[in-house]
C-alpha cells in the first residue's frame, strides 16, 4: 500500500469470483458483442475473474497510466484479453520497467508480430469459422490461459521477479494503520501502512517499515517520535486519504496530540505513541522500531483488514 502520483478512478465491470485469477478485458466495453459475452461466461466457468475497465472516455495518455496502475496493483498478476483496436494502449501500459505486469496476453483479431513485445506469453487469435466458432474460440482461449497462467500454486525462487514474491506476501492478512509524525516545522505527516508488527513487551517495542523511495522517509528518519494508528472498518476512507498524494491529508480527519505531539487519529481501533528507538536498514526499506510511551484502544470495534491487495472486513459475533 503506497501513495500514487496519479489517481484515476475507473468504472470497472466484473464477473465471477473475486478470489479467482484475473482476466482483464481491454477494448470498447460498451460494444462487447454476444460472442465476447459468451467468452466471459466461458472464462468464469473455467475459474477466472473477468473485469472490464472503461477506458474509452479517458484521453490516451491518462488511459495508459490508468491501465498500468490497474494491472500493477492487482493482488496477483493478471492475464489480458485485448481487442486489436486497443493493442497500442496495451503495449504502452505494459512497457513499464520492472517485472512484467501481465501473466499472459491474448490479442483478438491481431497479428503474431504485435504480441511479441508484451514481456509475457502472448497469442494472437482470430474468430474461427465452422459449425461452432464461439466454442472453438473459447476452447483456444481457455486452453492458452491454462497453459500459460495456470490456476495452481505459483512458486517463487530466489532470483524470480519481485512481483511473484509480492503476490505471495499478499496472502498474509494484515491490519491497516496510519503512521504519523511531525516534520521540522511542526506540520503533521501521515501515511497508510500495513507493515506493522509488535516486537517486544519488555521493553515495549513495535515496528513499521517504510520504503526508501517514500517522499516522507527523511521526515520520519529525523523525527524523535511517531504514532501508529490502527484502523477499524469505519475508517477505510481514512486509509484511502493517507494512501494518496494530497497536499493536506489531515484536512478532513479528526486528530489530536498527546505528550510528544505525534498526531493521533481520533476514534481509531488502537493508537500507539512511540519514541523512535532504532532505525534499521533492510533492503529497499527502513525498519522503524518504536518504544511505546502510551497506548489507547477500543476493543468493541471491528478491524479493517488487508488481504491479497484488497480491503477486507472481519465482524465479531
Amino acid at each position: 500500500m503506497s501513495s500514487s502520483l496519479a489517481i484515476i478512478e475507473l468504472d470497472v465491470e466484473s464477473w465471477g469470483d473475486a478470489d479467482d485469477p484475473v482476466v482483464v478485458l481491454v477494448g470498447p466495453r460498451d460494444r462487447l458483442s454476444a460472442d465476447w459475452r459468451a467468452s466471459v461466461k466461458a472464462l468464469v466457468e473455467a475459474g477466472r475473474h473477468v473485469i472490464a475497465p472503461e477506458l474509452s472516455p479517458i484521453e490516451p495518455d491518462l488511459a495508459v497510466v490508468a491501465l498500468r496502475r490497474l494491472l500493477a496493483e492487482m493482488s496477483s498478476r493478471p492475464s489480458v484479453l485485448c481487442a486489436a483496436q486497443a493493442v497500442d494502449l496495451l503495449s504502452h501500459a505494459l512497457a513499464a520497467k520492472g517485472p512484467p505486469l501481465a501473466a499472459a496476453v491474448i490479442v483478438v483479431g491481431g497479428a503474431v508480430d504485435i504480441v511479441e513485445t508484451f514481456g509475457a506469453p502472448a497469442m494472437a487469435i482470430d474468430p474461427f469459422d465452422g459449425p461452432d466458432p464461439v466454442e472453438a474460440f473459447d476452447t483456444a482461449l481457455v486452453g492458452f490461459l491454462e497453459k500459460n497462467a495456470p490456476r495452481e500454486a505459483v512458486v517463487y525462487h530466489s532470483g524470480s521477479d519481485a512481483r511473484t514474491l509480492r503476490d505471495a506476501l499478499g496472502c498474509f492478512a494484515t491490519g491497516v494503520t496510519v503512521v504519523t509524525t511531525r516534520d521540522g516545522a511542526g506540520s503533521p505527516i501521515g501515511l497508510t501502512a500495513n507493515s506493522f508488527s509488535a516486537v517486544s513487551l519488555d521493553p515495549p517495542l513495535i515496528l513499521f517499515c517504510l520504503a526508501k523511495s517514500s517522499s516522507n522517509l527523511a521526515r520520519f528518519r529525523a523525527a524523535e517520535h511517531f504514532a501508529i494508528n490502527v484502523l477499524h472498518i469505519g475508517q477505510q476512507p481514512t486509509s484511502g486519504v493517507f494512501a494518496r498524494s494530497t497536499e493536506d491529508r489531515f484536512q478532513d480527519v479528526a486528530w489530536e496530540s498527546w505528550d510528544t505531539g505525534a498526531p493521533i487519529l481520533s476514534g481509531s481501533l488502537a493508537s500507539f505513541e512511540c519514541a523512535t528507538h532504532e532505525v534499521v536498514e533492510a533492503g529497499d526499506h527502513l525498519v522503524f522500531i518504536g518504544r511505546v510511551l502510551r497506548a489507547r484502544f477500543e476493543p468493541r470495534r471491528d478491524p479493517l483488514l488487508y488481504f491479497r491487495g484488497k480491503y477486507r472486513r472481519l465482524h465479531f459475533a
